[in-house]
């Protein structure tokens, strides 16, 4: 058994400047936060002259691509060596996905994660702050450097889109300050708002309108579930990437409690998003081997459609 303990910011910030070569982990299914926070990371270390290296175990959309050209650096594929691996917005170890043996195996690991969740590294830093890139924010300060464009930029996205554009409950004092902070830093707020909650192409539109066509209600319209097939994306010639966001459109509706978006990243396995109103989705999610906020979770589930649907349908039940 690994011996793992707590870590302050401060600390955190020490261990990453007496290693040399670092590898950062953003989480399976990665989201605004995951990848700000390890290119933030990524950057700030890089200005001490670290060797730092990403790592994803799913590519990531082409609009995010084109728009953050620095994304292109996630390796699907792990190689190198480390002296401290790190895991970024992980809650548990699976959200490191297909790396998470190897992770597991290492010596020196560290967690920096927001969502209170377990501890699985050798130093873990765990807060109940609204995202990771806070604590990335608080790192960089104890770091000898200054924030930049570039860094604000990476830093607000994480704080954006955990926060959902400053709407959702976890938005607190604290999130306007950062906000505020990395505004006169130069981040690029207009950008960052339209390439996560604006800017859609034809075909993500198209696709969107095929997710709506398979809308499906359970419970008295309490659980509202869309899916999207691969050959749904094929048809459109939509990236996978181009499924973000689409739950939205399920918790949404009025009645709704519990939305639920499906969508198929290979042959019958299925990537799950969930967003609740005053319902823990993350519970429901944990029990496939999910994760993520109590509102805001997901999971990936093998099997055909309708049995996938059927397993979630009758898993929600038990708690709705």
């Amino acid at each position: 058994m690994k011996s793992t303990k707590k870590t302050t910011i401060s600390q955190a910030a020490k261990l990453l400047e007496e290693k040399e070569r670092i590898a950062l982990f953003a989480h399976t299914n990665p989201d605004g936060d995951t990848i700000g926070a390890c290119i933030a990371l990524c950057i700030a270390l890089r200005k001490l002259h670290k060797t730092v290296k990403l790592f994803c175990d799913m590519p990531m959309g082409d609009k995010l691509k084109k728009a953050f050209p620095e994304i292109e650096e996630f390796c699907l594929e792990f190689s190198g060596k480390f002296d401290i691996l790190v895991a970024v917005d992980c809650g548990d170890l699976n959200r490191v996905g297909k790396f998470a043996d190897f992770y597991d195996k290492f010596a020196e690991t560290l967690t920096l994660d927001h969502h209170g969740g377990l501890f699985f590294s050798k130093y873990n830093l765990v807060t109940q702050y609204a995202c990771t890139c806070q604590i990335v924010y608080e790192i960089v300060q104890q770091l000898p450097l200054q924030l930049d464009e570039r860094l604000a930029t990476f830093l607000y996205m994480g704080l954006c889109t955990d926060t959902g554009n400053f709407s959702h409950n976890n938005t607190d004092r604290a999130s306007f300050l950062m906000a505020a902070d990395l505004c006169e830093h130069g981040a690029e707020m207009e950008k960052i708002n339209r390439v996560f909650f604006k800017d859609t192409t034809l075909a993500e539109t198209k696709l969107l309108g095929r997710a709506l066509s398979h809308i499906r209600t359970y419970y008295d319209g309490e659980m509202v579930l869309m899916y999207l097939t691969q050959s749904d994306l094929n048809e459109f010639g939509a990236d996978f990437g181009a499924t973000a966001g689409i739950v939205q459109n399920a918790i949404n509706v009025d009645t709704a409690r519990v939305g639920v978006m499906l969508a198929e990243y290979m042959p019958n396995i299925y990537k799950v998003s969930m967003r609740g109103k005053d319902f823990s989705v993350r519970e429901v999610c944990q029990q496939f081997g999910g994760g993520g906020h109590v509102f805001a979770s997901g999971c990936m589930i093998s099997g055909f459609l309708e049995d996938v649907i059927e397993k979630i349908v009758r898993t929600v039940g038990f708690t709705i």
